[in-house]
This record gives structure tokens, C-alpha cells and sequence, in this order.
């Protein structure tokens, strides 16, 4: 009889256990979804500053300051523009297997600037990855450089960078000395993967 109940009860724990497995499999599974998928959205949030020539407090970008005072040497640093853009990913039919990609521009006119600019972003991602690449361009929207071949003039770029960056991640890019009287200019970029809106 003792020998009944307890096979009876080994049985009855072996049913459960047995109903239970699956459900544990697909929760488990889930979980390794959510953690694997693909970058929908990235925001980009940009900071052009002008180094040099300003020797005040930017309250604006006080605490980006601290770090450009520890990887460059100027004399001050002052916030010319910001710019945000959220850039949807998607795979489309001139994406590579296996990628997501997306752009985004804006125009900004910095204070104090001679004429505005151009900013845009070419970002792209593998699927399940958790960063994405951005190609970050910023040209003068003013012409001034005539094409030989299309014999219209082209704008003249001021940075051209590509990164890799994770979520919450900040960049510093800057543009070389064209003449002693240009700024250097310095773009900061943040970058918010999916972020909630």
C-alpha cells in the first residue's frame, strides 16, 4: 500500500514537472528574444561648439567642458547649435543581408556663423546587434566650391567621421584648422538606441 502511494505521487510530480518544462522553454526564449532584437530607433542629439575665441562660461555645455579641457587644449569653448533627430532602421532593398540601416538631416544655423549648415547621419546596424554605426557628415549649405564634371558648385564639407556607438554613448568629433581665423569646430554626438518617446 505504502509502496503504491508513493509510485502514485512520483507519478503525479513527474506530470507536473512535465507540464511545466514547456512553459519554462518558452519564457526562457522570450527573454533571449527581447535581449536580441533588432534597433528600431536611434536619437541622436548634436552639439556643435566653436573651441577658441570665447573665454566665458557656456552654462549650456558646462558639463561637456570638462571632458573636452581634458583631450584638447583651447583657451574656451562656446555652444553654437543643437540639433535631434530620431532615425527610424530598416532593411530595405539596397541593404546587405543581415542589416538595418537609416538617415536622418536637419539644417542648423549656428549663432554667430557665416551662413548655416548642413548635418546628416547614415546609420546602420546589424540585426540583433545592440550598436549601430553612424557615418556623420556636417557641410556649409552655402556653395561655394564649383563641380568640374556637373559644373555646379557642391557644398564644402566640414566633417566627415564614422563611429560606432552604443546606447547612451557620446562622441567627440572635431574638424581640423582651415586657416588661422576659422574656429575649430567640435561636434558632440549622443546617441539613444530605442529610446522611449
Amino acid at each position: 500500500m505504502m509502496i503504491e502511494m508513493l509510485k502514485r505521487s512520483i507519478r503525479c510530480w513527474l506530470l507536473v514537472a512535465a507540464a511545466l518544462l514547456p512553459l519554462a522553454g518558452i519564457a526562457r526564449a522570450q527573454e533571449e528574444q527581447e535581449e536580441e532584437a533588432d534597433i528600431q530607433n536611434v536619437l541622436l542629439t548634436f552639439h556643435l561648439v566653436e573651441a577658441d575665441g570665447f573665454t566665458g562660461d557656456d552654462p549650456e555645455i558646462r558639463d561637456v567642458v570638462t571632458e573636452l579641457r581634458k583631450l584638447f587644449n583651447f583657451q574656451g569653448y562656446r555652444l553654437l547649435a543643437t540639433a535631434v533627430f530620431n532615425v527610424g532602421l530598416a532593411h530595405t532593398a539596397t541593404t546587405p543581408s543581415g542589416y538595418l540601416d537609416g538617415a536622418g538631416s536637419q539644417r542648423i544655423a549656428p549663432v554667430d556663423f557665416d551662413g548655416p549648415l548642413n548635418l546628416r547621419a547614415e546609420l546602420s546596424s546589424r540585426r540583433l546587434a545592440s550598436t549601430v554605426r553612424a557615418k556623420v557628415i556636417l557641410t556649409e549649405a552655402i556653395t561655394r566650391t564649383p563641380n568640374p564634371i556637373l559644373g555646379r558648385p557642391e557644398p564644402l564639407p566640414l566633417l566627415e567621421a564614422t563611429a560606432t556607438f552604443s546606447d547612451g554613448q557620446r562622441m567627440v568629433l572635431g574638424t581640423p584648422r582651415r586657416s588661422a581665423d576659422e574656429p575649430v569646430l567640435i561636434l558632440i554626438v549622443t546617441s539613444r538606441i530605442d529610446p522611449v518617446l
